[in-house]
């Protein structure tokens, strides 16, 4: 009898993330005694604010851990609208609030309820890894848009113009974005939207809010609602408490959109998750309204901004790399192709990612599988120290390294 299990071509389309694999294996070469330095993590290296430790101990001490609402606890969910109304300066209520398992999840929910075979999906290169498949998992088509160094990574009203069709369904905007940290002032989002309006009304904009609070040198992040006014309001929000809160293992993200879609989200994700975990719900809750954990967030912001410089500071170090300074996230998104290509001992950028991995212990993430090749992401979520160690590796071994 075959053992082969028919894979669906679903399945077979679907490419692994390429950020978790590398994360993976810098785990098993650290499982083997080898002194990895870690710059691949998508995640905060804190531990969550002191009174969402605290919560989640007593509660786990002396309540029972029940299921949770499919489309979140209702008090979650009042709280997100609460957040996201004052952020975005119009009045979310809760029918228009689905809580999931990560921001990841939200974002699969949306296009599974929405999309069907033929629509397109705008995204912008670099984008983040998981936007592709999750477009291509629910039979739409992702429209890609080539940027570049030399448009900041960002997407212009004339690239936008030419990618827009009838059948575009969504377009996807990143602000701060990873893997770049590049993000969009008002005046940038509302030229946007007057494209979108002329060229392409039928289209929603989804905008991935997940970095939003994690800004530097002044950035701050625009909402698109409120830089839309006027023109559309055929905005759906992604958020979660996974970055600023440095909650990435609990698991929580939000959708917001209008009630009838976030009905249809809930309807898929009853039939795939059921309720977000109901510990992380009540942990995410404490999280957006003791008003203790505002001090535990900003001593994290005040630390991403010093490993910030200290990460650009080192890379401006490093012979024929050059990085855009980030306005959020925590990403520095580094030009190695003079590195990579005919005449280089790599053939690219995936090659030279593996070379500092295996070889000389760091771990990165390499800017194919974000639609940017020639490029590495380096994540300074990570200590001072490990961040000039290993950016000191780097130079070490690129400076080592004939160029094109």
């Amino acid at each position: 009898m075959s053992d082969a299990v028919p894979i669906s071509r679903r399945a077979q389309r679907i490419k692994p993330s390429a950020t978790l694999a590398v994360s993976g294996r810098a785990g098993e070469l650290r499982a083997e005694g080898k002194q990895v330095l870690n710059f691949a993590a998508g995640e905060p290296d804190f531990l969550p604010p002191q009174a969402v430790r605290a919560a989640v101990a007593e509660r786990s001490a002396t309540t029972r851990v029940g299921y949770a609402p499919v489309p979140g606890l209702p008090q979650l969910r009042d709280a997100v609208a609460a957040e996201l109304s004052a952020v975005h300066g119009r009045e979310f209520s809760r029918s228009e609030i689905l809580v999931s398992c990560g921001a990841k999840h939200s974002l699969a929910n949306l296009f599974l309820a929405t999309c069907d075979a033929g629509d397109e999906v705008v995204i912008v290169t670099p984008y983040w890894v998981s936007y592709p498949d999750m477009i291509g998992l629910a039979e739409a088509t992702p429209v890609v848009v080539q940027t570049n160094a030399a448009t900041g990574w960002r997407l212009t009203p004339e690239l936008l113009e030419a990618a827009l069709t009838p059948r575009t369904k969504f377009v996807v905007l990143n602000s701060p974005g990873n893997p770049t940290g590049v993000g969009y002032d008002a005046a940038q989002l509302r030229a946007l939207g007057e494209v979108i309006a002329r060229c392409a009304p039928q289209a929603w904009v989804v905008v991935d809010d997940i970095y939003r609070k994690l800004v530097y040198d002044g950035f701050e992040h625009a909402s698109a609602i409120r830089a839309f006014d006027g023109l559309t309001d055929r905005v759906i929000v992604i958020d979660g408490v996974s970055k600023t809160y440095a909650m990435t293992g609990f698991r929580i993200g939000f959708l917001a959109g209008p009630p009838a879609l976030v009905s249809a989200a809930s309807r898929i994700q009853s039939q795939m998750t059921s309720g977000a975990a109901t510990p992380s719900q009540y942990a995410a809750l404490v999280a957006l309204t003791d008003p203790t954990v505002a001090a535990d967030t900003q001593a994290m912001h005040e630390a991403f901004t010093r490993r910030r410089t200290v990460m650009l500071d080192g890379l401006a170090a490093v012979s024929g790399v050059s990085v855009q300074p980030p306005d959020g996230a925590f990403y520095a998104f580094a030009d190695v192709s003079r590195h990579v290509g005919e005449g280089c001992k790599h053939a690219d950028d995936i090659a030279l990612a593996t070379w500092l991995l295996e070889e000389k212990l760091v771990a990165s993430v390499p800017g194919t599988p974000f639609g940017a090749p020639g490029h590495l992401r380096l994540s300074y979520a990570t200590a001072d120290e490990t961040i000039r160690d290993g950016v000191g590796r780097i130079a070490e071994a690129i400076g080592s390294l004939p160029t094109a």
